[in-house]
């Protein structure tokens, strides 16, 4: 399990018998970009990931819709799942906090559960090397 946040990532339809997704999950994608030789930035591939949240959170991730541009904080592990006798591999993000991106701090609209006095995943930019828990 690692620590993550990702600055910028965009919702995507859920596609699990329904475009809506529930309260307690999200498909994101990130983008990765570079300059192509017109000096323009061209997206070179993207990360998917779910992004989950415990029903004690008290974050209601259906305030997203497809198309919204997110930043998350949490903890990101790999889950393995067996269909039809062939492994996959999932990125799952348990988010502590998600959020609106924006240009700026004013811009941002937080849905974010109450968190305990001193929590590193919002006291600062800056994190320790010790581990939070």
């Amino acid at each position: 399990m690692a620590k993550i946040e990702i600055e910028s990532a965009f919702v995507e339809p859920w596609n699990k018998n329904t475009e809506a997704h529930p309260a307690w999950g999200m498909k994101t994608a990130e983008p990765h970009s570079r300059k192509n030789e017109d000096g323009k930035y061209e997206t070179v591939g993207r990360t998917f990931r779910t992004v989950k949240v415990s029903r004690a959170s008290g974050i209601d991730l259906t305030a997203f819709a497809k198309g919204d541009r997110v930043s998350v904080w949490g903890k990101e592990v790999t889950e393995k799942r067996t269909h039809e006798g062939k492994d996959y591999y999932d990125l799952i993000v348990w988010a502590d906090r998600v959020e609106r991106a924006g240009t700026g701090a004013a811009t941002a609209a937080p849905v974010t559960a109450q968190e305990p006095a001193g929590d590193v995943w919002n006291a600062s930019s800056q994190y320790s090397d010790q581990e939070p828990f």
